[in-house]
């Protein structure tokens, strides 16, 4: 081994060895109300390290480097099972809904304090008096969030939520880790195979897998975001041929694939839906056409898996979703940051966000850039206009930025956190805070959109220069 090559991989060790401390004391270091900024300051020196790695992940040969991506990825992600949830409860929600269909009952029907389900409590989600005190909590507590309210997942969630319960009984925080572990593996391998078939530097998969927020949520935390996310990058593998064998799987098969896959996403999370746009920027002979069908396929999908609820329960299937938007301030237009820094509020935040958004849907349908960057873009206009509270929400647009080989939309992943933290720990400028951190993101995406637009100008007119010099002349 060569002295140039020695420097790298010991710095690259050092920063994978700083990144699984890191995992490690977030998973152990107590819950966020115990542990306070110090979880942040935790987090915010992964970020360090995962850049450190990042870089040098670039200065070794590709084949070396995807294999220590991949390996000190995987010990992230196993150093994040050494505790309980420390930031979120929703896996407690999850384990309780399995619950709920495994006795039989609709997910949808009842809230978890109706007398119905009585009978399916136990000492872990609903303990003792020892236990609440434990948790420094009122007797008869639960540690199921919003347990007056239903469910609020949509129907593919729900049977994930069965079969995790099912196959390994989900009566444990380490359960549903597990399962968020293997999504977030599965989502590691698919973006291998889609940088492969986009015909990427596979370099970039670090961008994701030595990422804290994927870790950190989607293990340690064990968001089902990470099944969305796996099945937005499965659509994005489907809907592209490999390489030498365009001519295998007819495209008509292609599109229904992607529609259903993003669709599945969307029935997970309701957020992924608005990537059925970015078909327009797959390679097809007629785009509208794969749109209309990859569409048609989504809506079936939704349909099928919504119509058995229905009929059970009629309109409950909506849950809590009216609450939460209640909740998070978005019916009033109060959670969008962003348009409130420029003065605006009630109606015309809304207004302002939701033209934003349909400024980048209508960019895709007009500059049909690639699939990759489209998907990225949108995913993180979305996030710089609602500006959610919760950052794992934009860990999709981080999978999709290291598909397009474009890292700017990890600040949209950043910028969630510090605002995260002002809302749990009760901070006293949240809201400014929220403004500065998301306004930074937009600041920093914004200026890697005009940069990437103004190297790509050049070449385009290079382009145009050469074609013009070997035109035949014209017989006017």
């Amino acid at each position: 081994m060569t002295a140039t090559r020695r420097g790298p991989l010991a710095a690259f060790a050092a920063a994978g060895a700083a990144g699984v401390a890191c995992s490690w004391w977030a998973a152990t270091g107590g819950p966020i109300l115990a542990v306070g900024w110090r979880l942040l300051l935790v987090l915010g020196a992964w970020a360090v390290a995962w850049l450190v790695a990042l870089f040098i992940a670039f200065r070794l040969p590709p084949r070396l480097a995807v294999i220590l991506v991949v390996l000190a990825g995987v010990a992230m992600r196993l150093a994040a099972l050494g505790g309980a949830p420390t930031t979120s409860d929703d896996l407690y929600r999850y384990a309780w809904d399995g619950r709920v269909q495994a006795s039989g009952a609709d997910p949808y029907a009842n809230a978890p304090l109706a007398p119905q389900l009585t009978a399916l409590r136990d000492r872990w989600l609903w303990p003792d008096v020892r236990g609440c005190a434990a948790l420094d909590r009122p007797p008869g507590c639960t540690r199921i969030n919003r347990p007056e309210a239903r469910t609020i997942y949509p129907p593919v969630a729900e049977a994930w939520f069965g079969a995790v319960n099912g196959a390994a009984g989900g009566h444990r925080h380490k359960t549903w880790q597990a399962a968020g572990l293997a999504t977030d593996l599965a989502v590691v391998a698919l973006l291998l195979v889609a940088l492969k078939r986009w015909r990427r530097d596979m370099r970039w998969v670090a961008l994701y897998a030595l990422c804290p927020a994927p870790v950190f949520e989607f293990v340690q935390n064990g968001h089902v975001d990470g099944l969305a996310v796996a099945l937005l990058l499965a659509s994005f593998v489907v809907g592209l041929p490999p390489p030498r064998a365009e001519a295998t799987g007819s495209t008509a098969v292609r599109d229904v694939a992607v529609g259903l896959l993003i669709g599945a996403a969307a029935l997970v999370k309701l957020y992924p839906g608005l990537l059925l746009v970015v078909v327009l920027a797959l390679p097809r002979p007629r785009p509208w056409v794969s749109l209309g069908r990859a569409a048609v396929a989504a809506a079936l999908l939704a349909v099928l898996t919504y119509l058995p609820h229905v009929l059970s329960v009629g309109m409950h299937v909506v849950g809590y979703l009216p609450g939460y938007l209640r909740e998070e301030h978005y019916d009033g237009g109060g959670r969008f940051l962003l348009a409130g820094a420029l003065g605006l509020s009630g109606t015309a935040a809304t207004v302002a966000a939701g033209a934003t958004l349909v400024l980048a849907l209508a960019w895709v349908v007009w500059r049909r850039p690639e699939a990759p960057r489209a998907g990225a873009v949108v995913l993180g206009v979305l996030f710089l206009s609602a500006t959610p509270v919760q950052p794992w929400y934009a860990v999709s647009a981080l999978a999709l930025a290291s598909l397009a080989a474009w890292p700017a939309p990890a600040a949209v992943v950043a910028a969630g956190y510090p605002y995260y933290f002002a809302v749990i720990l009760d901070f006293r400028h949240t809201v400014g805070l929220g403004r500065l951190s998301y306004g930074a993101a937009f600041t920093a995406l914004a200026a890697a959109s005009v940069r990437a637009s103004s190297l790509r100008r050049p070449h385009r007119r290079q382009v145009e220069r050469s074609a013009a010099v070997e035109a035949p002349v014209s017989g006017w």
